[in-house]
Parts: C-alpha cells; sequence; structure tokens
C-alpha cells in the first residue's frame, strides 16, 4: 500500500465524508475542516491535490483501454504471455510496439494469477509509492489466521497477503482454507483478478469504481460465515476517520458478530486511531515489508543488523492473547499476565501504568513526576516538571524559560 503522500493531519480539527459533496474521479471528496477557523474545504481522498487527483485519472482511462485480462492469455504458449513493465500492460508476443520496453516473458498461470509478484512497486510516483509484505510478515499472518480460525478474509489494499493466502490455499506444507475477497485502488490489478475476487475501491471514502464489481464485494461480505476478518494495510499518511468509518461499514455489511479488524500503520500514528476506534490495540509485532530499507528488521535479526528496525505494528480488535509469535521469534516475546498479550522482549510491564509501556526502542523508564514511561534516556527536569532528551553541546535552561535542548514533551499515551 502506499507509504508516502503523507498529510498535514494536525491541522485539520475534523475529517469526514459530506453528504451531497462533490465528487473527483476517486469519488467523493473529503471535507477537511481546519483548526485556525477558515472554512471548511473539499479535496480529493486518495491523492495529495488536483494535480495529482487528474494525473492519475489520465492514466486510469489510457491502461483501462489498451487493457486485457490474463485470462485471454491461457489460450497461448507460456513463451508467448508477456507483461509489459513500462506501459503496466499484458500482451501476447513478441510485439515490436514494446521492442524497447521492460517486459517479462514466458508468464506461468501461477504467476497471472498472483499479481503482486509480478507487478513493480510503483515506487517512482509520490502518490503510488508500494511496498509488498516481506515473506517472515507473511508466514506470521498465517498462523495468525489458523490461531484465529478464521474462514474470510477481506483484504483492503494488501494484494500481496491477498496471493499469498492464495498460495497457501493450494498445496503447501500448511494449508489454509479461506475465502477471500480484495478491494484495491490500484487499477493494474483488474487485469489479472476476476470480478468473483477483486474490485477496485477507494478505501477513504467507500467508493466503488463498478456497480458491477461492488455487487460482487457485497456478494462476497454477506456470504461470509464463520470468523471473519478485514485487514488493512493503509498509506502511512492517510486520516484515520474517514478509513475508520469506512471499515466500520464494511464490517456492518458482513454481518457476523464474530468479525475482526486489523490495520497496519506505525506506531506512533496508532493514537489517531485508537482515538477513532478506542477497541483496536496495538501489538509488539513489527510489520516488515521485502522494498523499503526503513521497514525490512524486525529488530530480532543479529546485533550486527544495519537495517532499520520497522516501526510499523499491527492494531486489532482481536484476542491480543490468542495472536502467539512463530516459533521461530518465540524467543523474542514473553506473554503478559496482566495485559493477556505477548509483549517483545525489551518491552516490560509497569505496574505503575499497569500497562507494557516500550512501543520502540529500548525499554522505556517510569518517571514518577510525570506519571508515564520515558525512553532512558530521557531526563527529568524538576524545575519546569518535564522530561527532555539531553543533546550534545547544549544544555536545559528551564530557569529562564528558553528550551534550548529540547521542546515540552506531549504526555505519552500508553498502549493498552
Amino acid at each position: 500500500m502506499n507509504k508516502r503522500g503523507h498529510r498535514r493531519r494536525g491541522f485539520y480539527a475534523s475529517v469526514s465524508i459530506a453528504k451531497n459533496v462533490l465528487y473527483c474521479a476517486h469519488g467523493p471528496k473529503l471535507c477537511l475542516e481546519p483548526k485556525d477557523g477558515k472554512p471548511p474545504f473539499y479535496k480529493c481522498s486518495a491523492f495529495r491535490n488536483a494535480t495529482a487527483c487528474a494525473k492519475d485519472d489520465r492514466l486510469t482511462k489510457s491502461l483501462l483501454k489498451c487493457q486485457i485480462k490474463s485470462e485471454s492469455l491461457f489460450h497461448v504458449g507460456r513463451r508467448n504471455r508477456y507483461f509489459c513493465q513500462t506501459c503496466q500492460m499484458l500482451f501476447i508476443g513478441p510485439s515490436s510496439e514494446h521492442q524497447t520496453h521492460r517486459i517479462k516473458s514466458s508468464l506461468s498461470k501461477a504467476m497471472l494469477s498472483m499479481p503482486s509478484y509480478l507487478l513493480e512497486p510503483l515506487e517512482e510516483s509520490s502518490e503510488h509509492a508500494q511496498y509488498f509484505f516481506s515473506i517472515e510478515w507473511l508466514n506470521f499472518m498465517l498462523s495468525t489466521l489458523h490461531a484465529l480460525r478464521i474462514d474470510n478474509v477481506l483484504c483492503v489494499g494488501s494484494p500481496r497477503l491477498f496471493d499469498f493466502l492464495s498460495a497457501c490455499g493450494k498445496k503447501t506444507h500448511k494449508p489454509l482454507s479461506v475465502r477471500k475477497f480484495l478491494l484495491d485502488l490500484d487499477v493494474r490489478l483488474a487485469s489479472f483478478y476476476p470480478p468473483s475476487l477483486f474490485a477496485r475501491f477507494n478505501a477513504l471514502n467507500g467508493y466503488f469504481f463498478s456497480p458491477a464489481e461492488e455487487e460482487s464485494a457485497r456478494t462476497f461480505m454477506h456470504s461470509c460465515n464463520g470468523n471473519t476478518l478485514i485487514f488493512c494495510d493503509p498509506p502511512f499518511g492517510v486520516f484515520m476517520e474517514p478509513l475508520v468509518e469506512t471499515l466500520n461499514r464494511l464490517k456492518e455489511e458482513i454481518g457476523c458478530s464474530n468479525t475482526f479488524m486489523m490495520v497496519t500503520i506505525p506506531y506512533f500514528i496508532g493514537r489517531k486511531l485508537i482515538q477513532v476506534a478506542p477497541l483496536m490495540k496495538m501489538l509488539d509485532y513489527k510489520v516488515t515489508y521485502e522494498n523499503h530499507v526503513r521497514f525490512m528488521s524486525s529488530g530480532h535479526d543479529g546485533n550486527n543488523s544495519k537495517r532499520r528496525v520497522s516501526v510499523v505494528r499491527l492494531f486489532t480488535d482481536a484476542p491480543a492473547h490468542k495472536i502467539v509469535p512463530p516459533k521461530t521469534i518465540a524467543d523474542d516475546y514473553w506473554f503478559c499476565e496482566s495485559c493477556q498479550r505477548y509483549s517483545d522482549i525489551k518491552n516490560k510491564h509497569c505496574n505503575m501504568c499497569n500497562a507494557c509501556t516500550t512501543p520502540h526502542g529500548e525499554t522505556y523508564v517510569h518517571c514518577k513526576p510525570c506519571g508515564t514511561c520515558q525512553p532512558p534516556s530521557y531526563q527529568h527536569c524538576d524545575v519546569c516538571n518535564t522530561c527532555f532528551r539531553p543533546q550534545e553541546g547544549t544544555f536545559h535552561e528551564c530557569a529562564e524559560q528558553t528550551f534550548t535542548s529540547h521542546r515540552e514533551p506531549k504526555r505519552r499515551k500508553t498502549y493498552t
């Protein structure tokens, strides 16, 4: 899912989907109400500005005109099945039209049925910066689905998980039999999936781009029996209010009482999620991606790892005690009886906060004057009664009400 395109979340008092609002190519626009008292205004929910919105609309229309379905390639030999990475389209080849383009040839039926392993992530575009889950995280999700006894999975913006589940439903060492459906904004996916499995969808306003695809999605949701999971991997700069509103509507559409939600976002954005979805809890499992240097490491791959430990976490309303770490990483977690969940080995329980309080990094230390746990590098100032992070070459001048080495920190939210 998109990881760029960060929005200025702190500048708005509210973000909502207004009734009778103007539409753009990506559905109803969002209504943003600034905190400074300026009048509300409307903008595309999927893209940062009107230029990016119009650009994506042009590219989408161009692609839809020449797009062919993967099924049409099945009647030709494997060596004649091509995908052009330059044009983002399937074709029967060889073809002089794509002679100088970047192409992939000899596509198997398995490859055509799992496009997230074929398509190049759209990293060059600031609007479509995509990253796919690592195999370590996918295996973790597989064990989690088994533990929760999930029967149906509705993937919202997570094609790699969708494809992985398709592979696991076949001949594997640990087969998983689940019904699944994918909702995603990426128009390229429409070439590979049938309408019974995929609908193009904007998760920020709940907009379906095709009535037929909407009907297919509703048919899937209405037929869900047993335990159902809605899994969402949203843009990191997403507005939480409309996203949660959409996820709640999908949950209501499914109609089962035993429907869980999972959302993967950085832990420091989780506060906004919990504000609008208080039943969601953050777990310590670190979400990793295969093609992002900042989110590739779980932090348990050796002290010599030069990769940055991922800040992305799993938020869910599923029973936390049932989500058990796989055997491969079991030694890196411990079960907290008080919190009834598995915590990272560095995340110790604080009796004064009544929670495991370390979301990232080294174990936090409780500061009695502040009444919260703080990173171990922080120091408490008795004069201004705040904790601050010392910086080399500067000093704390709170007596003169100047802060050369720190800003007054916000009270840290404890995740329970």
